[in-house]
């Protein structure tokens, strides 16, 4: 790539090209690993020559917006990745119709089309992602889609040649135009409005924002809508009635607020967000016979995964017989040393019986998790914000109530990826502090514990019999 680098220098500013650049920065998912050369070009000229460069050396680059819509794969993408996020060199209108460049923001376009008193935009207003991005992939919501509103698009070829396509040349298609096929680049956008009072324009864009901030994680890292409409269902239904909601591997979530994300909780890699889509897919097929086929387009690398793959899903009534057992097993594992059998089931019966466990499932203000490792159960999180476990309470606290894991799992993350889950919950929401329990004799878990920051603030009782008790030490930290 050294040729290539020094030859692009001769077209484009040093400054504008980066070696093994991580892409993560570059892409709304904030997930990405390095590309050999990044370059971002300024203007439609700059690209041509670019182009011309990269055809000499044999280089098919790629091509990234606002990286709106795509995943990529944590090894990175291999040879030239071009973002055109800084392509702004053009914005004009004649009577109704406006012109603009490719790296513009869909918010920026519409907002532009609002000032001229244009309407027929104001669908794209919350569309994460460039405008040479949304006539790529025909993007839409609310009714409207950028084939509605194209007449006339400007692209480079891969030997730097420019050329027009009129609307009827684009081969507009759900989530799908001829750049598809064609591979080459747009570069400027035409697009035919209607006159409109620019008020009214603004309102109907008010309305749209106010009810994609409402339905939409938008305060999570995402890449928009991940999986593609199935015929005749909604993805983002299925996951819902599925139960799915808040599945994660890692900090790759289903979100809470709309089942048809998959969003980034912080620090997640591609290989997270992966293990949720397949999971949802494997889940989805099983319950519905539905194959969910991914909308966000999967690219570059995969890197191959360290450590075990774990799945969390919040539990339902129907796990209810694999959490009582896996209660029993895991408590039975830590206490049994001096506690006969009799004793044991005498707590588990009283403590982890269907009703209990029923019960706390449909507590409003608690919430259970179970981590599944290859399809097998493998560990439980409880955490709660409403009445305390113990004696001790704090005010506005957040509760890691119970964390198991059975001993088979113990040294495959399954622990802190429960852990990991727990903090992000109380992180999200209005706490002050969070707390927990752990066993004193359990040093592994407090020194786990005290590297991420809890400290201990008093004990209490752990009732196993009436005749015999452990103690728990508690830790807090402050939120």
């Amino acid at each position: 790539m050294n040729a290539v680098w020094e030859a692009l220098q001769q077209v484009v500013p040093v400054d504008r090209i980066q070696r093994d650049a991580m892409l993560a920065p570059f892409t709304t998912f904030q997930i990405g690993g390095p590309a050999d050369l990044l370059v971002l070009p300024h203007s439609i000229r700059e690209l041509q020559d670019c182009m011309r460069v990269l055809h000499d050396h044999k280089i098919e680059p790629f091509v990234l917006g606002l990286g709106s819509n795509v995943l990529i794969q944590d090894g990175g993408m291999r040879g030239v990745v071009l973002c055109l996020k800084e392509l702004q060199e053009e914005q004009y209108h004649e009577g109704t119709t406006i012109t603009m460049s490719a790296g513009y923001t869909l918010k920026e376009v519409s907002e532009y089309a609002q000032r001229e008193s244009l309407s027929g935009l104001e669908f794209a207003i919350g569309i994460p992602g460039s405008l040479g991005g949304a006539v790529f992939m025909n993007a839409g919501a609310y009714d409207g889609e950028m084939d509605q509103v194209v007449i006339g698009v400007d692209a480079v070829d891969m030997q730097g040649h420019l050329h027009h396509y009129n609307r009827e040349d684009l081969q507009f298609a759900y989530r799908h135009s001829r750049f598809h096929e064609n591979h080459e680049i747009i570069v400027r956008v035409t697009m035919e409005l209607q006159e409109g009072n620019p008020d009214d324009i603004q309102k109907r864009m008010d309305e749209l924002t106010e009810k994609r901030e409402s339905k939409q994680p938008l305060e999570h890292a995402s890449a928009g809508s991940t999986f593609k409409r199935p015929p005749g269902y909604y993805a983002g239904t299925l996951i819902d009635q599925t139960g799915l909601k808040g599945l994660s591997v890692g900090p790759a979530e289903v979100s809470v607020k709309h089942a048809g994300f998959v969003v980034n909780r912080g620090g997640a890699t591609a290989n997270d967000v992966l293990g949720v889509i397949h999971e949802v897919q494997k889940r989805i097929y099983a319950g519905h016979g539905v194959q969910l086929e991914p909308e966000v387009r999967i690219l570059g690398e995969a890197q191959e995964r360290t450590s075990s793959v774990v799945t969390i899903v919040r539990a339902k009534e129907e796990d209810i017989p694999a959490l009582s057992k896996l209660c029993a097993d895991t408590f039975r594992e830590t206490f049994s040393h001096d506690n006969t059998e009799e004793e044991l089931q005498a707590f588990f019966d009283e403590t982890y019986n269907h009703n209990i466990l029923k019960s706390e499932l449909g507590d409003s203000e608690s919430e259970t998790y179970l981590a599944y490792v290859e399809d097998e159960l493998a560990g439980y999180l409880k955490v709660n914000w409403g009445d305390a476990q113990t004696e001790r309470e704090l005010v506005n606290a957040f509760e890691v109530q119970r964390l198991y894991v059975l001993k088979d799992y113990h040294g495959q993350g399954v622990g802190k990826a429960l852990f990991e889950k727990a903090l992000r919950i109380a992180e999200s929401g209005d706490f002050d502090w969070a707390w927990l329990g752990v066993w004193e004799k359990n040093y592994k878990a407090q020194h786990f514990y005290k590297c991420y920051g809890f400290e201990k603030f008093g004990e209490h009782q752990f009732i196993v019999t009436p005749e015999k008790a452990d103690i728990d030490w508690l830790l807090k930290k402050s939120l």
